[in-house]
């Protein structure tokens, strides 16, 4: 059957679109003689070409950032990270104009748009082409420069709510007999999120094929050992990190879930609980009700 000149309803349309997850990126560039910043959120920055280096973003006809973008010739994208919602709603509308450059740091890149100097990365390009797409402009741009001021998990836009990426359990975990060539104290306390995670990426840096262990000392929530091990796998990127959790009141077992949902599959534990670590039996009894296969010392 032919193409009868039909086309699907808006309402539809609309409704398939949101279940595509994509990032979250804020787009700016300058208005007027006086180059005052200007700035949206959107999560339609798509990678062109490598060589020579292009993005596209989409921006609707309607929103003066289209127009301003076509009369500076340049944009700049930040791409957001998990802990950056409020960033990214304050530009998408919930902020005056005038208000949504207030509460973060800012950079002035080469075209002279502003990127966040703490977003997972950026990119400042000079518009390359304009094209017309339906009630949108597809502007392209050449990126002249690019930083990736920090390594961490991203900040996702599905069904139309902010969210965040979701990992399916580990088929295997480990309780490695050696020991981790690097241990990171006190890892999960609260407000050393940074001091953990420069600590990781440099004992990386430092052996690239060395094991680090994230150490739990005071006892921490599962919502922050989540926050630390969003970014520490991003940071490990498959090199091996383990953990070594507390066993405090049962909740050590319900903080070892959380890891795994978080990407970890290596954990310290001994076999009699020593400085209220958790327990090999106890994390092997935890892996084998989730159907996860547990590699655990040999007993001798």
């Amino acid at each position: 059957m032919g193409y009868d000149g039909a086309t699907v309803d808006g309402a539809t349309f609309r409704s398939v679109l949101a279940q595509w997850p994509s990032g979250v990126g804020i787009v700016t560039t300058l208005a007027g003689d006086d180059r005052q910043p200007h700035g949206m959120t959107a999560s339609s920055l798509t990678a062109v070409s490598l060589d020579p280096p292009l993005v596209s973003v989409c921006i609707a006809n309607h929103l003066p950032t289209r127009g301003l973008i076509a009369d500076s010739g340049s944009f700049a994208v930040s791409i957001l990270g998990k802990d950056q919602a409020e960033i990214g709603r304050g530009f998408a509308g919930a902020l005056a104009a005038q208000d949504r450059f207030r509460g973060a740091t800012w950079q002035v890149a080469a075209t002279g748009c502003p990127v966040l100097a703490n977003a997972t990365g950026w990119v400042d390009c000079r518009v390359e082409h304009a094209y017309p797409g339906g009630d949108h402009t597809i502007f392209v741009g050449h990126v002249l420069a690019a930083g990736t001021p920090r390594v961490g998990a991203p900040l996702l836009f599905h069904s139309r709510a902010w969210g965040q990426l979701a990992d399916p359990l580990p088929a295997a975990i480990a309780i490695p007999e050696q020991p981790p060539h690097h241990l990171v104290p006190d890892a999960f306390a609260p407000q050393r999120e940074s001091t953990v995670l420069a600590a990781l990426a440099g004992a990386f840096a430092a052996d690239e094929a060395a094991e680090v262990c994230l150490v739990e000392e005071s006892n921490a929530a599962p919502v922050q050992v989540r926050r630390i091990l969003q970014d520490a796998v991003v940071i490990a990127r498959g090199r091996h990190l383990r953990v070594r959790l507390r066993a405090h009141h049962g909740l050590g077992l319900v903080n070892a879930l959380v890891a795994m949902k978080s990407g970890v599959s290596r954990f310290d534990a001994t076999s009699d609980g020593a400085g209220g670590t958790l327990r090999t039996d106890d994390l092997a009894y935890l892996a084998a009700q989730l159907g996860i296969t547990c590699a655990r010392p040999t007993i001798h």
